[in-house]
């Protein structure tokens, strides 16, 4: 007989594996860091939703709408001008259906607007050769354009490495309203206008207003969540008796 205590299985006890510890403590943090970024980006998405469907419900804006400072995100709007199909920009790495292409821009000019409107005509294919670029039929004279207003919300930015551009067309890797003085050297409207499948000089239009809906986002968060739960529960059967008195009951 020993007078030495023992520890019984009846009675949970702690008995921390330091390794263990430090792999639970360094994970833990991370995955409901995860949930809560995943969160976030669910509210993200629902507000952008939210402003695209009551803009869309307004009535079309024109010239006279075109206010800096407005909300104007995913407003439909008719502008008639000209299309300077003369400084065309192509945006790089865009691709459709799985297949690589370009999207297509021009600078619309106004009558009587000082500032200039930055046009995206849509999708064509990419040729297999980087060095060709697409031919793409021009807009003259007058039109009306028929399109959604959007203005650029961040997001990844491929460095083209260009600034004022010397030859056109121009193809570029990213482009917003602010770059587009830049390329131009002139002044443009905080919003470009995104044609609408009917509208002339469309090409392949049709733009998502979110990549990844809110659903999705609150599903990835619980994910991460039940992750830490699970972290959680074996870090505790880790370092404990826990699984003894589990299994002798």
């Amino acid at each position: 007989m020993t007078n030495k205590p023992q520890y019984s299985t009846q009675r949970f006890h702690w008995q921390p594996n330091k390794k263990i510890l430090l792999l639970s403590l360094c994970l833990f943090p991370l995955l409901v860091t995860l949930g809560f970024w995943q969160l976030d980006r669910a509210d993200e998405k629902q507000r952008i939703l939210k402003q695209y469907n009551a803009n869309q419900q307004a009535a079309p804006a024109n010239a006279t709408d075109l206010v800096d400072g407005a909300n104007l995100q995913y407003r439909s709007a008719w502008l008639q001008g000209q299309l300077d199909s003369s400084r065309r920009l192509i945006l790089d790495n865009r691709v459709k259906n799985g297949r690589p292409g370009y999207e297509i821009l021009e600078a619309l000019s106004i009558v009587g607007m000082p500032q200039k409107i930055l046009v995206n005509r849509g999708w064509v294919p990419a040729s297999l050769d980087r060095n060709r670029l697409p031919e793409i039929e021009p807009v003259t004279g007058t039109v009306q354009l028929r399109g959604a207003l959007y203005q650029t919300l961040g997001g990844y930015r491929l460095d083209d490495g260009i600034g004022r551009v010397s030859e056109w067309p121009a193809r570029v890797g990213w482009i917003s309203a602010v770059r587009a003085e830049e390329l131009f050297a002139e002044e443009f409207f905080s919003y470009q206008l995104r044609l609408d499948p009917d509208s002339a000089g469309a090409l392949q239009t049709g733009w998502a207003t979110v990549s990844v809906q809110p659903a999705k986002h609150t599903g990835y968060a619980v994910q991460w969540f039940v992750m830490a739960l699970v972290l959680l529960i074996m870090t505790v059967i880790a370092n404990s008796n826990l699984a003894d008195r589990v299994t002798r009951h």
